[in-house]
């Protein structure tokens, strides 16, 4: 009995690390949508963390996401143009990758388009903006105040003489600031201009001739302007006509806010002038990563590399108390004022309604790089698990049934001997999950189908063995001398046969793609199993029975 000690404790210690990896499975698929939905609300990390570890179902049996991008070449020149899909293709896999979904379908389809297909999606609309953003950042410093409402103020004489429009715009809320307010002139000064405007903008309401006045939609801020939510469309296509376009200096830019901040009740959208130069891009980027601020709001670490940190550094040094833009695929993510001189490292602040998924996307992005030509989403599907409601639970109802029955024959036929094949059966199926769990694997119908393969390995290497010791039983042999000669003689042909299925599972998983390479691990890491389970704990358990005069088999 010495000899088995170390078997014992080795089985032992797989059944608790089994157990450990199993039950994030157990847990997650034993909660409703309402204790999730809770779950995440509470703790977004401990969500993620419970998702990532649960094995997860594919695309045929709980459905996903299928969607085609098209990658735009035309602005790239052509040496650019020749491996722009398949650079991006690149990028994309490692935005999914750390989205955390396991064996997405991520192929090439003809010159210029991309197929994505993923499963077990719990949040589709994030996956659409991780893998379709193009993640240019940029950082670029806010203009001057009083550069900003010159400029505005020129925009409106100009915005003014368009063609009139029946548009009305939004009443301001009481006490907000009028759009061309100058704040740094007297009190007395400022009070006229108050009238004045109040004066102006009742005027641009009551006549079609001054509607397109950009005074009546915009209040100003400090620094840039605020524009409510319900105002921007109409506000971007009056800064977006050709006139008022044309009297923007090159050396700045308009650029908007990419979410909507709520402020008194009121959603609103920020409209900063920069200057155009790009200070820095995120091709310097080491890493990003979500966090909290002091005041629980979501936002973004980041670090540099040396060459990216002694750029921000001569870029913050001498703007310190200056405003400095982070632009993402040009929307301003964040414009925090310069508080000292920063070299390696800073953070994007996230603003209005985004959450701490958000910012875990965002740093997702980052990481990945941007992408080297812009996407266009050209097909987006919500794939319906393929085998129907129906077919999933009779298909678990026939799996479940069948382990059953498998479980009733052994018993029946081999009797005490049945259950202790039932047992091994039961903790190959076991482990395979684990095992699965631990690789982050997904489950299809096709890995599902090399469990129940598995099954039936498990089941014929029991039967080989139990036919063997009772061949050696009717001989005349005593239980010690069968038990020895039955697994060893089994013991060659057990392992002759699984390992040529081994190879062929090897095959299919360098050679397939997708729910094939599913099957082949699902397969491989079952005969695997198998014969750990067969050979050694079986085995182990019938030395326990070698001592007996007679054995029930």
């Amino acid at each position: 009995m010495k000899g088995q000690t170390w078997k014992i404790i080795l089985t032992l210690v797989l059944i608790v690390a089994a157990a450990w990896y199993f039950w994030p499975t157990v847990q997650f698929f034993t909660m409703d949508e309402a204790q999730k939905a809770a779950l995440k609300q509470a703790d977004p990390d401990d969500f993620v963390q419970l998702q990532k570890r649960a094995i997860k179902l594919g695309l045929d049996l709980q459905g996903g996401m299928h969607v085609v991008l098209e990658v735009d070449k035309s602005q790239l020149d052509e040496n650019a143009a020749k491996d722009a899909v398949d650079r991006a293709l690149e990028i994309i896999r490692n935005r999914i990758d750390e989205f955390g979904v396991s064996e997405p379908l991520i192929q090439k389809q003809g010159n210029n388009r991309i197929v994505v297909e993923l499963p077990a999606l719990q949040d589709p609309e994030r996956a659409r903006n991780l893998i379709g953003q193009t993640a240019l950042l940029e950082f670029k410093l806010v203009e001057s105040p009083e550069n900003t409402q010159a400029l505005f103020k020129k925009l409106d004489k100009i915005a003014e003489k368009l063609s009139p429009t029946s548009t009305t715009p939004t009443p301001k809320a009481p006490g907000a600031t009028d759009a061309f307010e100058n704040p740094f002139s007297d009190s007395s000064k400022s009070a006229a201009n108050k009238a004045d405007s109040t004066k102006d903008t009742t005027t641009a309401t009551a006549d079609e001739e001054n509607a397109n006045a950009l005074t009546q939609y915009l209040e100003f801020t400090g620094t840039d302007y605020s524009v409510q939510d319900q105002d921007y469309e109409k506000v971007k296509a009056i800064l977006e006509h050709p006139d008022v376009k044309a009297a923007i200096p090159a050396e700045d830019q308009l650029a908007w806010s990419r979410g909507v901040e709520i402020i008194n009740g009121r959603k609103l959208r920020q409209l900063y002038l920069l200057k155009s130069k790009v200070e820095l891009t995120g091709r310097h980027l080491t890493d990003a990563r979500p966090n909290y601020t002091q005041y629980h709001k979501p936002k973004v670490d980041f670090t540099f590399d040396r060459e990216g940190g002694n750029i921000f550094g001569r870029v913050t040094g001498p703007n310190i108390g200056k405003p400095l833009a982070i632009l993402l695929d040009g929307k301003v993510e964040s414009a925090p004022n310069i508080k000292s001189k920063i070299r390696d490292q800073g953070m994007i602040e996230l603003t209005g309604q985004q959450t701490y998924f958000d910012a875990k996307d965002l740093a997702t992005v980052l990481r990945a790089g941007s992408l080297p030509a812009p996407v266009k989403i050209v097909e987006n599907n919500i794939v319906g698990p393929t085998l129907g409601k129906d077919s999933i639970d009779a298909g678990k109802t026939g799996l479940l049934v069948g382990l059953i029955l498998i479980m009733i024959f052994m018993f029946v036929y081999y009797r005490m001997s049945g259950l202790l094949a039932d047992g091994v059966l039961i903790m190959n199926i076991f482990f395979l999950l684990a095992i699965m769990a631990y690789l982050g694997a997904t489950l299809t119908l096709p890995g599902i189908s090399g469990i129940i393969l598995t099954m039936g390995v498990t089941v014929d290497a029991s039967v080989l063995i139990f036919e063997r010791i009772r061949d050696e039983l009717r001989t005349g042999k005593t239980v010690r001398a069968a038990v020895d000669a039955g697994y060893e003689r089994a013991t060659v042909t057990i392992i002759d046969s699984n390992l040529t299925t081994l190879i062929a599972a090897g095959v299919l998983y360098y050679f397939g793609t997708g729910p094939i390479k599913g099957f082949a691990v699902t397969l491989g890491a079952g005969i695997i199993i198998s014969l750990y389970t067969s050979l050694i704990v079986g085995k182990t358990i019938f030395s326990y029975r070698r001592k007996a005069t007679s054995l029930s088999i």
